[in-house]
């Protein structure tokens, strides 16, 4: 029997409430706490169990002032994003929480990712974030974990398990005294909680299946500008503030120096340069029809270089079947997507 009403998730809908029906029913029964911030233009009108699920609709309300808005029922230690269209697995939520309660100089710790395409006739799964399997920033100062990530492996730390009261304390900075977003762009609010999160504690990986995320057009980062493209604005100085403040605080840097060194930090790639090199290929051949064939190519063999990675491991079930992979096939299957 799992024990996880020590965690909320909290599920960020939008406008997808086919999607938002079927992680519901997902995790009906197992007595996780969930909280639902939707902004879509219409109110869901699926079942909603009230015992374990608080539903707010804002239409066309910001991500980060949906998340404003809530942080105050949050009521568990640890608290995750599962976006409506992943499922972030119940057992290993329950595992990861164990860590966190064992471990209490680490603020966030996920496991490992499938990414999943449904078609007509099966499920396709795939490993997702490979080079990632076995991460962790150890440093016991927030400014040398924000260091040991530089030129490391990326993988987003935005849907893994954080504590709550370092969730609650890095959105505070998000906002200015007069309670004004410092920035508004998607983008840097993932790449601010990555970095807010290791300033706050430690982070690792562990080897379980914790999430599967679904492969489909539409997605909010496909309208949301690339940060290259808004390095000289405003909210892009206003990211750096935040970043900056939160450091100083919990650091005791001074307020100058530390923006020094989250602007240094910032100009210097999360990623190997082959790493980046090769995002820049498949972008260039994404963009131009003629080159589709070479964009499917360059797919199909980054697929089969991950199958081959994770081969037999119990932790990506890609090509075999777990209880838990099984429950997310069934997850889908009932809604027909």
């Amino acid at each position: 029997m799992m024990n996880i009403d020590n965690v909320t998730v909290i599920i960020p809908a939008h406008n997808r409430p086919e999607r938002l029906k079927r992680l519901l029913d997902y995790y009906a029964g197992t007595g996780i706490r969930i909280i639902v911030p939707d902004s879509s233009d219409n109110r869901y009108t699926g079942s909603i169990d009230s015992s374990t699920t608080v539903y707010i609709h804002r239409p066309r309300l910001h991500f980060l002032h949906k998340i404003k808005e809530i942080l105050p029922i949050i009521s568990t230690p640890y608290v995750l994003y599962c976006a409506d269209d992943d499922f972030a697995v119940p057992e290993a939520i329950e595992e990861i929480a164990w860590f966190l309660d064992a471990n209490p100089d680490y603020s966030v710790a996920q496991g490992h990712y499938l990414t999943f395409i449904p078609g007509k006739n099966r499920i396709t799964f795939r490993p997702r974030y490979i080079r990632n399997f076995d991460s962790r920033i150890v440093s016991d100062t927030a400014h040398e974990r924000l260091k040991e990530k530089i030129g490391g492996i990326y993988a987003p730390l935005l849907y893994g398990v954080a504590r709550t009261d370092a969730f609650r304390t890095i959105y505070s900075y998000c906002f200015d005294n007069d309670g004004e977003l410092r920035f508004e762009n998607l983008f840097l609010a993932e790449a601010f909680f990555n970095n807010a999160m290791l300033i706050m504690g430690k982070y690792a990986t562990l080897p379980c299946f914790f999430s599967a995320r679904e492969r489909i057009p539409g997605s909010a980062t496909s309208f949301t500008t690339p940060v290259s493209e808004i390095k000289a604005s405003r909210q892009y100085e206003g990211y750096l503030t935040a970043l900056a403040l939160l450091l100083a605080d919990k650091s005791g840097m001074d307020r100058t120096e530390a923006l020094d060194f989250i602007r240094r930090l910032e100009d210097t790639p999360d990623d190997k340069a082959s790493v980046l090199f090769k995002r820049r290929v498949n972008a260039f051949l994404g963009r131009h029809a003629i080159l589709s064939p070479l964009a499917e190519l360059s797919v199909w063999r980054y697929n089969q270089k991950g199958l081959k990675a994770v081969k037999g491991l119990k932790s990506y079930p890609c090509t075999f079947s777990t209880p838990e992979r099984e429950a997310i096939e069934k997850a889908v299957s009932a809604t027909g997507r």
